[in-house]
């Protein structure tokens, strides 16, 4: 999710050397995978929640894990999230649609394992959606294995429906932010209770047709990537790793579209972020990549929509990086909204208030990303989305190469603006907003 603590600015100058993860084949690995349901959800509910929702053919899209909380276990959904580092759920009766929450809630009182850490749990968004509350400590039962005194946050007090779990850095845990402690959230404290060697894990999304991807903690599933892994240093924000951001270089069109793109704003630092739909690049880059796959852009929305043919064309979308590139097919990049679709990038001003660049579902689609919270890195290669026999390797400890990975080098600094505690979201009612106002575009 993006965040004002992530106030992300233009880079230069400082090369930091990289160091790869450690993979390990074995016959019983170190691993944990799960499947992540990617939902939809009816506009017609009051649902509300602190993450950027796209709708996508009358529908919200998230990607969506199970958990259960506390003795006996109770069933939530939570919206899986490289973009912050808490788990949060609310509290039973609790939520902007409580009276009827299919997504679980969490009643205290019926857990023999509960106990109250402090009622510090407070995160806000710009948008106006806030959730508040206590941290608690009680068991979290994942697939088969379960987390004992493990701490997260309980809304008392919220105006979101389903609650997120974060798994970025510890240091981006809201407490931290208001200047509290640090604790062991989910990749770390799977580390630290023996299910996995260290806080990694990777993120398969697979694309727009499928109906789940798959987390893969503490390894690689080789079979879910085609190409050579490359591995990139994450940025500090503030001087402090506290946020899942690389460097990007540029963006261009390749293929039967081929077209210059301002690349003059670049290098920037763009947050890898599943809690959000669309994908954010500076606003020149963007704004050429929005006339080369000939959308519309519709100021009073903030994004651009285009005619859904546009998916058969024949060129793709190159993220830049240091060391490699990425390329994303055109089609991966828009969103069906019924009569037209929605182009996935997104203008952003470098030097706005909230602004943050940000590589949202729209991009992770077509990568598959390993995630190393211990050596500050991840690594990235494309996806793929007919992958078959799962190919599992454990990460190990430690630092060395990845087989058959390419390393590379950052070239920008830790400088940013300074950052603050509140977390930035598009909420959804603007977005809605915006489809009535491009359908009237299209209709025109």
């Amino acid at each position: 999710m993006k965040n004002l603590a992530l106030l992300l600015s233009l880079a230069g100058g400082l090369i930091q050397p990289i160091s790869a993860l450690t993979l390990h084949e074995r016959s019983q690995p170190a691993t944990l995978q799960y499947n992540v349901e990617r939902r939809h959800n009816a506009i017609g509910s009051s649902r509300k929640r602190a993450t950027v929702d796209v709708d996508i053919g009358n529908n919200e899209v998230d990607y969506i894990i199970s958990l259960e909380l506390g003795t006996p276990g109770q069933n939530v959904s939570v919206i899986i999230d490289t973009g912050s580092s808490d788990l949060w759920v609310n509290a039973a009766g609790t939520g902007s649609d409580s009276s009827n929450n299919s997504y679980g809630t969490f009643d205290s009182s019926a857990s023999s394992t509960y106990s109250l850490v402090n009622d510090d749990f407070v995160i806000q968004y710009v948008d106006g959606s806030e959730a508040a509350g206590d941290y608690v400590n009680d068991t979290v039962k994942l697939g088969n294995i379960t987390l004992t005194n493990f701490q997260f946050g309980v809304a008392t007090n919220s105006t979101s429906s389903q609650g997120v779990l974060g798994i970025g850095y510890a240091s981006g845990e809201t407490s931290a932010q208001f200047g509290g402690g640090v604790y062991a959230n989910l990749p770390k404290a799977l580390a630290n209770q023996g299910f996995i060697n260290s806080a990694a894990y990777s993120l398969w999304l697979d694309d727009l047709d499928a109906k789940e991807g798959t987390i893969l903690f503490g390894g690689v599933n080789t079979a879910k990537y085609t190409g050579s892994l490359h591995t990139v240093p994450i940025e500090k924000i503030n001087g402090v790793y506290d946020t899942l951001a690389v460097s990007l270089n540029g963006v261009h069109v390749t293929g039967t579209k081929s077209t210059s793109v301002n690349n003059t704003a670049f290098p920037v630092v763009g947050v890898l972020d599943s809690g959000t739909s669309l994908t954010y690049l500076p606003s020149a880059a963007a704004q050429d990549l929005i006339s080369a796959v000939g959308a519309e852009y519709v100021e009073r929305a903030g994004y651009a929509i285009v005619d859904c043919d546009v998916a058969d064309q024949d060129y793709d979308v190159v993220f830049e990086f240091s060391g490699f590139n990425l390329s994303v097919p055109v089609g991966d990049l828009l969103l069906d909204a019924g009569s037209y679709c929605v182009f996935g990038i997104v203008p952003q001003d470098s030097d706005s208030d909230d602004g943050e660049f940000v590589l949202g579902d729209t991009f992770l689609r077509s990568a598959y990303v390993v995630y190393d919270l211990e050596n500050n890195e991840v690594a990235i290669a494309r996806t793929n989305t007919d992958p078959g026999d799962d190919h599992i390797l454990e990460i190990g400890t430690g630092s060395s190469a990845i087989p058959n990975a390419t390393g590379v080098t950052s070239s920008s600094d830790s400088d940013s603006k300074e950052s603050g505690a509140t977390s930035l979201r598009i909420h959804v009612s603007s977005l809605l907003a915006a489809f009535v106002v491009g359908a009237m575009l299209l209709a025109s």
